[in-house]
Order: C-alpha cells, then sequence, then structure tokens
C-alpha cells in the first residue's frame, strides 16, 4: 500500500496471546518422502523433548498431529501427497481467519491427551509434512513457535512421492512417468511458497537431508545445531537412533532414484530436464543426485538454499531471492 492509504481490516494479522515458554513449539515440516518422520523420531528422542504418540492411528500416518485435530485440513483433504501445494487452501499465513487465539486453544486441547515425555520436557514436538506450508500461521498462534523444515532433492522426492501414492493409492506396483512429472513440480510450487515465506518467520532452520545423512559428523552437527537454537543439552545422535530404535543413518538415500532417473523414458527425461534450471536454483541440479557426487549443495551464493553444516544463526537462505528482497534475515534465531 501506498503511503498514506487506508488498508481494509480484514487483511491484517489477527492478535493471538503468546504461549508461555515453558509451552513451546517445535513444528517439523517438509514434503512427504522428504525425511521429516527420521528428524522428528530423532528429535522425539530427546529427553527435553515432548512428542505425540497416537494410541491407534494406522502406520501410514506416522504420527502425525494434523490427523488428530479440528482446525485446518488436512494433507489428504487439500490434494494428499504431491499434491497439496497446488490447493490455495493448504497455504496458511498469519492472515490466515483461523489465526485466533481460539484457534491456538483448539489445537492445544486436541493435541492434549496424545503428548508423551512432558515430564522434563521444553518443547513439544508436532511433525506434519504441511507444516512447511503453514509456519507463519503456527507462528501467529505461537509467536516463539521453532520450525524445522527438512528439504530433499526433487527427483528423488517426486520418484518416491509417486510410487508411494501408487502403492497406497491405487493398489499400483509402479508409478507412471506422468505422475513423477506432476510431483516434481509439486516439489518447485511447495517450495516457491516456502521461500516467499521465510522473511516473514522469526524461528526457522532449514535441514537438507542429503546433508544431514551424508556422514555421522554431519548428523551430530545438525542435531547440535538444532539443540543449540532451543537450548537443549546436547545428546549423542547415535543415543538418540537407540532411543528411538532407528538403525544408523543412511548416506545413500537418494542413490535408487538416480538409477530410476536414468532409466525412465526419454519423455520424463525431457520434461525433469525442462525444469533443471528451476531445481538447480534450489542447489539441486539433476546431476546432483548421482551418488557419485558431492552431499553438499551448491555454493550457496548460487543457490536460493542454504546449507545447515554451519550453525550459524543467519542462514543464506533468503539473500538469494529477487534484490527487492536480498539481505533480509529470513532465518534469524532468536535466543
Amino acid at each position: 500500500l501506498s503511503s498514506g492509504a487506508m488498508s481494509d481490516p480484514s487483511d491484517q494479522p489477527h492478535a493471538v496471546a503468546a504461549t508461555p515458554a515453558a509451552a513451546r513449539f517445535v513444528f517439523v515440516g517438509g514434503l512427504h518422502r522428504s525425511g521429516t518422520s527420521l528428524l522428528a523420531e530423532l528429535l522425539k528422542a530427546h529427553p527435553e523433548v515432548a512428542g505425540q504418540l497416537i494410541d491407534g492411528m494406522p502406520e501410514e500416518l506416522e504420527q502425525e498431529g494434523q490427523h488428530v485435530q479440528r482446525v485446518y485440513p488436512v494433507d489428504d483433504a487439500l490434494g494428499g501427497p504431491g499434491a497439496f501445494a497446488h490447493n490455495p487452501l493448504a497455504h496458511m499465513t498469519e492472515r490466515h481467519p483461523l489465526a485466533t487465539a481460539a484457534s491456538a486453544a483448539r489445537l492445544e486441547a486436541d493435541w492434549a491427551p496424545h503428548w508423551r515425555g512432558v515430564e522434563g520436557a521444553k518443547v513439544r514436538l508436532e511433525k506434519s509434512p504441511s507444516n512447511m506450508l503453514r509456519a507463519r500461521f503456527l507462528q501467529a498462534l505461537w509467536p516463539n513457535s521453532y520450525h524445522l523444515i527438512i528439504v530433499r532433492h526433487p527427483v528423488a522426492v517426486a520418484f518416491a512421492t509417486a510410487a508411494w501414492a501408487a502403492r497406497h493409492g491405487g493398489g499400483k506396483r509402479a508409478a507412471s512417468a506422468a505422475s513423477v512429472v506432476e510431483c516434481a513440480r509439486h516439489w518447485l510450487r511447495a517450495h516457491d511458497l516456502l521461500l516467499a515465506d521465510l522473511s516473514s518467520l522469526t524461528n526457522v532452520r532449514i535441514v537438507r537431508l542429503e546433508e544431514f545423512v551424508s556422514s555421522p559428523d554431519a548428523a551430530q552437527r545438525t542435531i547440535d545445531a538444532i539443540c543449540a537454537d532451543l537450548g537443549l543439552r546436547r545428546v549423542a545422535v547415535g543415543e538418540l537412533e537407540a532411543a528411538a530404535g532407528r538403525g544408523a543413518i543412511s548416506a545413500g538415500v537418494n542413490r535408487k532414484y538416480w538409477r530410476a532417473c536414468k532409466d525412465e523414458a526419454e519423455a520424463v527425461h525431457t520434461a525433469l530436464g525442462a525444469l533443471e534450471p528451476r531445481f538447480a536454483a534450489f542447489g539441486y541440479p539433476l546431476a546432483s543426485l548421482d551418488p557419485a557426487a558431492s552431499a553438499a549443495p551448491a555454493e550457496p551464493s548460487r543457490n536460493r538454499l542454504g546449507t545447515v553444516s554451519e550453525p550459524s544463526r543467519n542462514s543464506p537462505w533468503i539473500d538469494k531471492l529477487a534484490p527487492t528482497a536480498a539481505g533480509a534475515d529470513a532465518t534469524r534465531l532468536s535466543a
């Protein structure tokens, strides 16, 4: 709005009372098949983190808090994995009419029966993929909330999501070429929205799956950085893996998708090749899917995503936007 113009009151953020620091929320988000469960399970194993254990929930719903609340639509209602970001209802900000104290109270009441490990916990962690598109909304409800977004190579996500949807949705054994390409386009839509939101978020950290799993030291650095952000004591990743009942983190997360990409029909190569400049802008050229390539992304000065190898308080994420946003500190982490 130009100076002196009167704004529409309906376009103003809704005032929401802050939640006490003792009840701080951590929200994990990221597209399906990006590693949200891996990251959430490790963090929930930390003795100072309360997580959700939802009795009777089907395994495929992965203990996600979205399925036991009555405030916003779940991912499946928005189109499901590989599609939900195209639905305008998925993107929620502080200007949403539901960004009210009543919504915060309703969510806390819905989630209250499912918290485990609350005694001695400093934070409560909820994981749902579409949190990546409603971080601004959740921040409006709980201004001191902390947001962890995990990102994975778009082609790996596309193949993995299309295959999962084929098995669980239509009963097919393999994904179609068209669905792979559509899932790749969905990745771009979701991350374009996320990127535009970052300058409005106060406490956010971006984790690249490939970097996180590249070595035990890299995984430890990432967990250490998150714990430092949240004021949690340092715990060895090996201890978290054991407590979560997981095996050691594997670095080969994208290997089979590199093979699948090489084996695909020329039409898929052509379609994905046409999208490569946009993938590369996020630090994910097609060649980086090759397991022989370095686990580290392209130099931050050449892409729109930062890196988590440094527990820096100022990620280079937002600095690579259009000139009007250059230099904005989108990932500042308050003490």
